[in-house]
């Protein structure tokens, strides 16, 4: 099973920029950017932080593909 980031989609839907998200997560812009791209996927703390941010759920962040 494969899950498709929606990370991307989220913050594109309440427009947030990733240089921005970066910063409040504390972490670099290219490692949101793997993120969003589903090159890896952020640790559970981080993945927490991050639907903070956006102001998801968790499950929101990926969809199955």
């Amino acid at each position: 099973m494969w899950m498709k980031p929606r990370i991307k989609e989220l913050m594109d839907a309440k427009g947030l920029k990733q240089k921005w998200v970066a910063e409040q997560m504390g972490v670099s812009q290219q490692l949101i950017s793997d993120w969003s791209n589903g090159r890896v996927y952020p640790r559970i703390d981080k993945a927490y932080k991050l639907c903070t941010i956006i102001g998801c759920r968790i499950e929101e962040l990926y969809e199955e593909d």
